[in-house]
């Protein structure tokens, strides 16, 4: 018979580099300095924005996925940011709406956070609600109003998907599925030069279900 003793050894080296390959992103973002916004049970550290009555269950965890019920509203951190990046993952249903907001400020009355802050906009690209409708700066990756998307990165309904924004200073970028697709120098901009540089980040329930997951914010300097 053939010694089997390699092949045991063989066998442990797989299983040890497959454990690592399945830790290394965690332990890259973490490298990176990252940190989760949700713990995965609660809300603790947001707070729900315009809502009268929201439903007990409007926005809950299940498997550490945040999920979000039909409504009108948004869910706002209670620490401000900067200058940061922020990463996050989501998912949305057929015709879904909803959005990243950023920099939020205070509000005054009537005042909405796409305009005082900047929106980075999560759409299904491909509903029938908005195909031929809408124009180039309301699709997904886009700086809502203002920049369109350079490319079409959007993977479907029911798919993961996933934003890498940055903001520092004046300075803002957006990284969709692995691509830039939107960027601006608000100091150039006109409809951004008046725009805050630090507010609350938002999560918006506009009207249509969403889910939103890995929801990672690294603070930079100046």
């Amino acid at each position: 018979m053939k010694p089997v003793a390699p092949i045991h050894r063989f066998l442990r080296l797989s299983a040890v580099a497959l454990l690592f390959a399945i830790a290394a992103p965690a332990l890259r973002a973490a490298d990176e300095g990252f940190t989760p916004m949700f713990n995965g049970r609660d809300l603790t550290g947001w707070e729900l924005r315009e809502y009268k009555q929201p439903a007990p269950d409007q926005w809950s965890f299940k498997d550490g996925v945040l999920v979000v019920k039909n409504g009108q509203g948004w869910l706002a951190t209670k620490q401000e940011y900067e200058n940061f990046v922020l990463r996050l993952e989501w998912r949305i249903p057929t015709n879904g709406n909803s959005g990243v907001f950023l920099r939020v400020p205070p509000l005054k009355e009537k005042e909405q956070p796409w305009t005082a802050g900047v929106e980075i906009q999560v759409l299904d690209d491909t509903g029938s609600t908005y195909v031929g409708k809408i124009k180039p700066y309301q699709f997904s990756g886009s700086i809502y109003g203002v920049v369109a998307p350079t490319k079409a990165k959007y993977r479907g309904t029911d798919q993961w998907n996933h934003f890498e924004i940055t903001c520092r200073g004046g300075k803002m970028s957006v990284v969709f599925n692995g691509e830039e697709v939107a960027a601006a120098d608000m100091d150039a901009t006109p409809a951004l030069r008046d725009r805050a540089r630090k507010g609350v980040i938002g999560l918006q329930n506009h009207g249509s279900g969403v889910e939103f997951r890995n929801v990672q914010i690294k603070v930079l300097q100046p």
